[in-house]
Formats: structure tokens, sequence, C-alpha cells
């Protein structure tokens, strides 16, 4: 049942607020939401895949058929009101190409101050469901010259710039209780989504991204201290659920929108409608390239396919240098396509 958040918050900040009504522990609402989502989804098998969308993308063109759907206020504890961008974030179930797939269209942010339960119960659930590889599509500024506004960008570390970690409180979920983050994503699946991008004609570049609270953009100073600091990409989300599905024993990759430049780039007031135009504009292209390689992520009987060392340095960041094994051709080109989605009907 829905949740109303509580009139009585704890804490002194939103990065540490929290409820006090009937709101399960983490735990508690994984083992509930996990009962329940089998029961509300027709034909359902156990997901494969955990994808999560930040506000703004469209989903329309990713399924092979219209998806089912559940609004998340519907999951034990989560909140009822919409989010600061006026959404009700919804969980869809469906295939794509043939493969069980759970995704969150749009999400709870730590800035709505709620606390961090809502953000993390859906992947959550969904790693108790059985989906070990998580996918997460978000957008941010860009802090680079050379990554432009509408530049898609393949997260290969990040900047935790809350002042809390997703894993406080919630050790009896974890494998480890002190997990190591420096493989925080995974290489073999990295190098797959960057085939399989190309295909459709994208070529996202190495990034690292840094999360920042509150839902004001940032100031001028902000973007050069974290640009100082190794970040390509700053915004307000992603880090913490990074985290957590890394420390719940899952593969972890992460495709982030360059939607807008940094205030020191940009020659006007940033206005979050663009950043949300910008991302629904850009949904079909990535929705394509995810489809392409869905069935390629989760081909066991194949070996893990390495970019090759010229061809990753050409399509990811020259200055990022990391081990990519021996030439391998890829074999997207001789595979049998995914058949396109079936229409939704209007």
């Amino acid at each position: 049942m829905p949740v109303e958040p509580a009139a009585t918050m704890t804490g002194t900040t939103s990065a540490t607020t929290t409820m006090t009504t009937t709101m399960p522990s983490l735990s508690e609402g994984v083992q509930q939401a996990a009962k329940l989502l089998p029961t509300r989804f027709p034909n359902w098998q156990p997901p494969q895949f955990f994808l999560q969308f930040g506000s703004g993308f469209d989903l329309e063109t990713l399924f092979d058929a219209p998806a089912s759907s559940l609004p998340m206020q519907e999951l034990p504890g989560m909140p009822c009101q919409p989010t600061p961008d006026r959404e009700h974030p919804v969980l869809q179930y469906g295939a794509i190409c043939g493969i069980p797939v759970l995704a969150a269209r749009g999400h709870r942010h730590l800035y709505e101050g709620l606390g961090l339960y809502p953000c993390l119960l859906p992947l959550c659930t969904a790693r108790k469901l059985g989906a070990q590889r998580h996918l997460f599509i978000g957008s941010g500024l860009s802090l680079r010259q050379e990554i432009k506004a509408g530049t898609w960008t393949l997260l290969v570390d990040y900047i935790n710039g809350h002042s809390l970690s997703p894993l406080d409180g919630n050790h009896d979920l974890l494998e480890s209780s002190f997990p190591d983050m420096t493989g925080t994503f995974s290489q073999e699946q990295n190098s797959e989504l960057v085939n399989a991008m190309s295909e459709v004609g994208l070529s996202p570049r190495h990034s690292v991204f840094m999360a920042r609270p509150g839902s004001q953009f940032c100031s001028v100073a902000e973007a050069e201290v974290a640009r100082s600091n190794g970040a390509d990409l700053i915004g307000h989300d992603l880090v913490m659920e990074i985290i957590m599905a890394h420390a719940l024993g899952c593969k972890v990759s992460a495709l982030v929108l360059a939607a807008a430049m940094a205030p020191d780039y940009r020659g006007k007031p940033l206005r979050r409608q663009d950043l949300l135009d910008n991302c629904r504009f850009c949904s079909r292209d990535i929705n394509r390239g995810l489809r392409k390689a869905m069935p390629e992520l989760i081909a066991d009987a194949a070996p893990p396919i390495r970019l090759p060392d010229a061809e990753a340095d050409d399509i990811l960041h020259q200055d990022f240098k990391r081990p990519t094994g021996r030439t391998t051709p890829n074999p997207l080109a001789l595979k049998k396509p995914c058949p396109s989605p079936e229409p939704n009907e209007t």
C-alpha cells in the first residue's frame, strides 16, 4: 500500500532526512516488494536486467511490445506525491528482444528530502528478483568543452559529492560490508555497450560523473572545483544507486547524456525544461542501442568481447588508457539483428 510522507521528519538536512511513519526498513521493503511485483505483472519471468531511466527519457521504442506498468507509489513505503518535475515514477516490465526486463521510468531523488529508501527500493528489489545486470541512464551538465551538449558518455568512475553513503545501515543486504569500489563498472559490459552503440551511430565517451546535493544547478565556482577534481559531468543523481548496485554484486554500467553545458560554458540561464526536452529528444537513439546490446550482454555461450586497443582509443577517451585484450572482430554485424519493436497502439 502507498504510504503518505510523514509530517514529522528526523535529521537536520535533506540528505539525512528519513520518514518516521510506517515505512519499513529497506530490507523489509525489498522483501515485500519482491513478493508483490510477480503478482502485478502478467506473464512474469525473473528479469535479467534492471534499467533505470532519469527524468525526461522516453521508453516508448524500447520494448518489443507495450510494457506492463506499475506506479512506484504502490510499492511498500513509497511516497505518493509527484516528483519536483511533476512526474509519478513508474516500473515497467516487458521483453526487449525476448529478454525479460524490469525498467524504472523515472525515479525518486535524494533532493526531495525523503531519504534514501525511495531511491534504493526499486533497484534492490530488482536484484532480489534476479536482475544481476543493472544499467543506469541519466543526464548531467558537461564540464568539458570537448563534451558538447547532446553527447552520450559512458561512466568509468564517479565522485560522491553527497555527505552520506547508501550502504549506511543497509549492510544486511550486502555481499560485503566493505566493498571495493575500484571495479564499480563492468568492463565487459561497457565494451558490449560501446560496440552496440556504434551500430546505431553513437560513440559514447568515457567520463567521470560527480553527484552533488540539492536540486539547484551548480555555480560557476562549483563547476570549476568539480572539473579540477577530475569530473567530466555533474548532476544530482546516479551515484547513490550505482554504489548500492555494485555492493549488491550487480554488473553495473551507466550511460549519461550531456544534456547541457556547465554554467561557465553557457551564455544564458539554464532551464530544467531544456534538459528534459534534450533527454526526450535523444531517447530514440539510446533505445535503439540498448536493443542492440541486450542479446550480446546475456550471451552466456559467447566469450567476453573486448574492444581492440586502437578502436577503444578512438571510441572512448583518448586519455583514459585501459587494457582491452587482443583484437577481436565485432560480432554484432554477423548476428541476426534484433527485430524492431511493435508500434504502440494509440
